[in-house]
């Protein structure tokens, strides 16, 4: 595994969450990863794998309760996300995406750094579109122990929560096309450059313990904005699709026998937690509902986190 020089530091070069440049295999894909305790192995690995909203690492708080408790926060932000290329073009077409095929090399390729960094016992925390991965890589790689999906959509039909309901098959053209969703990535770049907190203010509107997270690690956001702008329409497709669309992988009682647990925030729409917690039960998903929190329970709560695995891992 080759390593590189710190780079992209989450708020200054003093930061303990300053990320490194890895090289997980003899090919030439980099990946950048923050290790908040690199010499701490005596501390069980807890992987975070990033999302598309917000592609930072948890507070130094959040890491620091976590190292109180026995876990050696790692932070991987992903192929394409605001820092390292992203993956190849072939396996950003429509058909790779949905055959699955850029999915699996993700996986191929967190497995390989896993590998690298000699990493037994891992706790993996997906949060939010990162699940879709986590959903693979948790059964790939038998040295994750536990995994806890924190906001995993699942195959809930989040579009029914466009309103007005006319609106719901533009949404589904947009947002599932690549060429409608070139014009949404456009729109959504020039929001974020043009005023980043406000996007995000708005963008975690429905949790106050999202914005309360929000307007207490300002600099971090300000850095996810600039990833952002970074990521290209084919990455960003690529995630809204497999977040989005129907998962032909998440079968029945597909994680019956698989250490695992989900956690959703109390602070979404009835609705949205009712499909939440119906598709947990049909995929066989032991869950728990934080007492506060949205799309960033996890960040925002968490000693939530750590009462998942306490509560659901032996």
């Amino acid at each position: 595994m080759k390593e590189a020089s710190p780079t992209s530091p989450a708020r200054g070069p003093n930061d303990s969450r300053a990320f490194i440049k890895l090289r997980p295999s003899t090919h030439a894909i980099e990946i950048e990863v923050m290790d908040y305790a690199p010499y701490e192995n005596d501390l069980q690995p807890l992987l975070i794998l990033s999302s598309i909203d917000f592609p930072m690492p948890p507070s130094t708080e959040f890491c620091d309760l976590m190292k109180q408790s026995g876990y050696r926060v790692i932070y991987v932000r992903r192929l394409g996300f605001g820092g390292t290329r992203g993956l190849p073009e072939i396996l950003l077409t429509a058909s790779n995406i949905k055959a699955g095929a850029a999915t699996m090399a993700e996986v191929s390729i967190i497995v390989r750094m896993i590998d690298a960094m000699k990493l037994e016992n891992v706790v993996l925390l997906g949060i939010s579109s990162a699940n879709s991965i986590c959903y693979r890589l948790c059964q790939s790689c038998p040295k994750i122990q536990f995994t806890v999906f924190s906001h995993p959509i699942f195959n809930q039909d989040t579009f029914n929560a466009v309103s007005p309901a006319w609106i719901q098959p533009i949404a589904r053209q947009i947002f599932l096309t690549k060429q409608g969703f070139r014009l949404a990535a456009q729109g959504l770049r020039f929001k974020i450059k043009r005023n980043p907190l406000a996007f995000f203010d708005q963008f975690y509107s429905k949790s106050s313990s999202d914005l309360k997270y929000r307007h207490d690690h300002e600099e971090d956001f300000l850095a996810a904005a600039k990833c952002i702008e970074q990521i290209t329409a084919e990455t960003f497709f690529y995630e809204v699709f497999q977040t989005m669309a129907e998962d032909s992988f998440l079968r029945d009682g597909l994680f019956r026998n698989v250490p695992c647990a989900a956690i959703f925030g109390s602070e979404t729409t009835k609705e949205w937690l009712s499909s939440a917690k119906s598709e947990a039960d049909r995929l066989c998903v032991p869950y728990e509902v934080c007492s506060p929190g949205g799309i960033l329970a996890a960040y925002a709560s968490p000693k939530e986190v750590i009462r998942a695995i306490k509560a659901h891992f032996a």
